[in-house]
């Protein structure tokens, strides 16, 4: 449970870049210090210089009122805005304004007052809480601050998961959601959030050294295991373990939800001879603002590339649609071996990515999620196994009825899913 520090924030901002400011009066700050939750009006009304990443305003923080803090305990800055126009960053600095030590918080125009937290899991590193114009264009921003507030979340600088230790083999989906709660709220929950009760159930591991065990083959799968999992890349990390499920089960006809330049779809034809579906938004996958994830290389000529230029464009065919609006009737008929997920990473889209493919999946078949890590530090500093693992816990029970074995690959990104024969 979060709990208020006071006196952490100076009652007056520092003014940048010849921001204009409105302060309210003295009697005004005076009344609001004695009874807060009895007076309206902004803390500070600024209109910020036109040029985008400028500074705008920042109030320093007392390290004082932070010593009390214990040195796993996390940090929340907690503020209320209204912007009139424009777009807004907020996030913590250092001592010197030139590093952040959290992630930047945006809020757009709206006619309507928004709250942003920002998670500081190292608040020693805490200087300044800041305040920019993040508005393309040479446009400034107008922005009231209404409250600022500071909490501390005990214990909350990191979490720890049974399934770190090798001698864990399976995942209690209990403890799962709670790591995804914490993973949540240093992104300032970033996603609709369905309750799901609790449950015994739990997800099974198949390290990747017993991968050829589980898959009948003789041959041996060696990767890397000291990597850190916040830092692991499909290409380099999870190919190998791709190449090596795609080379065992060898499939025939194979569906992919998601292209982007074509890496998953040209791993599945280099070890197999299979005939490929692959989807993509034809402008890339965006956030929730609309703007695009993967700049150019996501959208247009770049889709599929690298299948193509290795020669594969024959075997593949390349659909350009929304996978909700993928219409699977034509292929329940004469259904895939196997399906790969990997398309967009917000839970509703994994939802409905996966109710499809199950929808299409031969009796036997694989499904193989992309982006499934339930490291507590992966899901705290990447947006995609955050969606995904979310998904998969908030369809748990629908989804591992479906399979004869639904397990987790441990080290990767990867959830397999082996169809009951």
């Amino acid at each position: 449970m979060a709990l208020q520090i006071r006196g952490l924030f100076a009652h007056q901002p520092q003014v940048h870049n010849g921001s204009q400011v409105r302060l309210p009066s003295g009697v005004s700050r005076f009344i609001r210090n004695a009874v807060p939750w009895a007076v309206g009006g902004p803390l500070v009304e600024a209109e910020t210089a036109p040029e985008q990443w400028s500074y705008a305003l920042s109030y320093p923080l007392h390290q004082d009122a932070m010593r009390g803090l214990a040195s796993d305990d996390a940090l929340i800055v907690e503020c209320k805005l209204l912007v009139h126009k424009g777009d807004l960053g907020i996030g913590v600095v250092d001592a010197d304004q030139s590093s952040f030590v959290s992630r930047e918080g945006t809020v757009h125009a709206s006619a309507q007052p928004t709250t942003v937290r920002i998670w500081v899991r190292e608040p020693a590193k805490a200087g300044h809480v800041l305040f920019r114009n993040i508005a393309a264009d040479a446009k400034t921003t107008h922005f009231e601050l209404l409250s600022i507030r500071a909490l501390v979340m005990p214990g909350g600088r990191e979490c720890h998961a049974s399934w770190s230790s090798l001698a864990n083999s399976s995942i209690p989906l209990d403890e799962l959601r709670r790591v995804l709660a914490w993973a949540q709220a240093t992104w300032d929950r970033p996603f609709p959030e369905h309750p799901t009760p609790s449950t015994s159930a739990a997800l099974k591991i198949v390290d990747v050294g017993m991968l050829p065990s589980v898959l009948c083959r003789s041959e041996t799968l060696v990767t890397s295991q000291d990597k850190s999992l916040a830092d692991w890349k499909m290409e380099t990390d999870d190919g190998p373990i791709l190449d090596y499920l795609w080379r065992s089960i060898a499939p025939r006809r194979h569906l992919e939800f998601g292209t982007w330049e074509g890496f998953g779809a040209t791993l599945v034809a280099r070890a197999t001879e299979a005939e490929i579906w692959t989807l993509n938004l034809p402008g890339g996958e965006t956030n929730a603002d609309g703007e695009t994830l993967y700049s150019s290389t996501d959208s247009g000529r770049f889709i599929g590339r690298l299948y193509r230029e290795a020669g594969y464009e024959a075997r593949v065919h390349q659909l350009l649609c929304d996978s909700r609006e993928f219409d699977t009737r034509p292929f329940e008929t004469s259904p895939f071996d196997t399906v790969l997920i990997d398309g967009g990473h917000t839970p509703d889209v994994v939802a409905s990515d996966t109710a499809k493919a199950l929808r299409v999946l031969k009796q036997g078949g694989a499904c193989v999620w992309h982006d499934f890590c339930p490291d507590p530090d992966a899901l705290s500093h990447n947006l995609a196994p955050l969606g995904v693992v979310q998904a998969v816990v908030e369809n748990f029970e629908d989804w591992s009825v479906q399979f004869e074995q639904l397990f987790w690959v441990r080290k990767s990104w990867i959830l397999v899913g082996l169809g009951r024969r």
